[in-house]
């Protein structure tokens, strides 16, 4: 299936001597192969032993910093920087330390926090962090610091575009955190069983309830303060075929910040698309 991707050209463009190029470009065809993200699975899928491969995984990890490497294809061209977690099972990972618990409280796993750029419709990566219920105990930390860490190691990188997030990200600190670094947000909100909470005044004295008319158009309310504390634009809009409107909490102007998120939401659909088509429904962006 992967027999007309060029993996040493890629690799070639991204990493600075043939050797790592090289062992860049079996791993990454390794990883293909694998679909996982785990080292064993990805050297059992390597030409030669899987002994041999994963020694060899393990020392290319050593030698060399992925991290760095990956945000060469940060794309100075974008408007916007995508910000995504993904839970990653690894229901076998009992004995490992840095392996905890995901949202449902039972599978083991871990988070890893990507950002990526658009580019033709895609999403194509540029840093990610990694961590879990296990680190976050461990290290005195919590999930808003890692996501904090991930903005603020590539802050350099990002530059002053428009951080686009999913709805997990509708928290008070990493606002905060946010607001004080002056970055310009994009947040879709979760309106579920326990929606945020907005107020007209910084005191909490008066909430507000948001309203969008189905149909007629983008409803905005302006300055108004997240749970009472941090002061942002939110915006809603239901079209009409739509069980529920879209409710957006930016510090952008509403129509630019609604055009932006229209922008995400064609990324997700071309890709989820592309999987249906080509049945590749575990893959991920």
């Amino acid at each position: 299936m992967y027999k007309f991707i060029k993996f040493y050209q890629f690799s070639k463009e991204i990493f600075d001597n043939t050797s790592a190029t090289k062992k860049a470009s079996k791993i990454m065809e390794g990883i293909l192969e694998a679909r996982s993200p785990r080292i064993s699975d990805i050297a059992d899928k390597m030409p030669g032993s899987q002994e041999a491969s994963y020694k060899e995984v393990q020392r290319f990890l050593e030698e060399e910093e992925p991290r760095e490497v990956l945000k060469r294809l940060f794309n100075d061209l974008s408007e916007y920087v995508l910000v995504d977690p993904t839970e990653i099972e690894m229901p076998g990972a009992k004995k490992t330390e840095y392996v905890g618990t995901l949202s449902d409280g039972k599978t083991r796993g871990l988070w890893m926090l990507t950002l990526a750029t658009p580019i033709r419709g895609r999403a194509i990566p540029c840093h990610f962090i990694t961590y879990s219920s296990a680190t976050l105990s461990s290290e005195a930390t919590s999930r808003n610091l890692e996501h904090q860490r991930a903005i603020q190691n590539t802050k350099q990188l990002i530059g002053n575009r428009t951080l686009v997030f999913d709805r997990e990200f509708s928290y008070l600190n990493f606002l905060n955190e946010l607001k004080a670094e002056e970055i310009n947000f994009v947040i879709r909100l979760n309106m579920g069983s326990k929606p945020p909470k907005f107020y007209l005044d910084n005191e909490k004295k008066r909430e507000l309830k948001l309203y969008v008319a189905k149909g007629k158009g983008p409803k905005t309310y302006h300055q108004v303060y997240y749970q009472g504390i941090v002061p942002v634009n939110v915006v809603g809009v239901w079209k009409t075929g739509f069980k529920s409107p879209l409710w957006i909490m930016t510090s952008l102007e509403s129509e630019h910040a609604v055009s932006i998120y229209k922008k995400r939401m064609k990324i997700e659909v071309s890709f989820r698309d592309m999987k249906n088509l080509l049945h590749m429904d575990k893959v991920m962006y």
